[in-house]
């Protein structure tokens, strides 16, 4: 029977700065999601600048498709206004995550599926905790190791399937690369 106790863990952070109060971490499903949502408001955030750069090289790609030996794409007006326009969205996108997470812990992903990032006290890490160490730090990392042909790709898939892996292992608080990096943890917003 003890080791059937044993092998389960408690799901709760318990914080000793602030009188020993728990907060229970954040299921992977919601983490998941949460980053998924993510993903799909940047994606279409992208998707004017990616009809610009489609519409600048279309007309490229079929010309050297063809055979055609001296063939420059055209960039027109409304490429150039889908790419800006697309820009802006993303860049609008990226200011508004910035600060969301500054000011509350929440991306919109994870105000959508009620969990915040907290630091270890279990206070909000703010801008440094939430955008500059879990976001800009890996990110730049990952930028600069994916500038290195095939071992950049398996560095980037082996940090995203450790980071996959890691939201799993209750022993170890369901931290991530990013939240040991920022001395955080993702728990249920109350």
């Amino acid at each position: 029977m003890n080791d059937l106790n044993n092998v389960y863990q408690s799901t709760q952070v318990d914080y000793e700065d602030d009188g020993g109060e728990e907060m229970e971490l954040a299921s992977p499903g919601k983490r998941i999601a949460a980053y998924l949502i993510n993903y799909v408001i940047n994606l279409v955030a992208a998707v004017p600048f990616i009809i610009g750069i489609y519409q600048a090289y279309s007309g490229y790609i079929l010309a050297a498709s063809s055979g055609a030996s001296d063939v420059t794409p055209e960039i027109s007006g409304t490429s150039l206004g889908m790419m800006g326009l697309g820009s802006v969205l993303m860049l609008a996108y990226y200011v508004v995550q910035a600060v969301l997470m500054s000011k509350t812990g929440q991306s919109l992903g994870k105000r959508i599926m009620k969990i915040k990032v907290v630091n270890e006290d279990g206070d909000n890490p703010g801008f440094a905790g939430t955008v500059a160490m879990r976001e800009i730090v890996p990110n730049l990392v990952l930028g600069v190791v994916g500038l290195i042909p095939f071992l950049g790709a398996i560095a980037q898939f082996g940090f995203w399937v450790a980071c996959l892996v890691m939201l799993f292992l209750v022993d170890r608080d369901r931290r991530t690369l990013q939240d040991m990096i920022a001395k955080t943890y993702v728990v249920d917003a109350e």
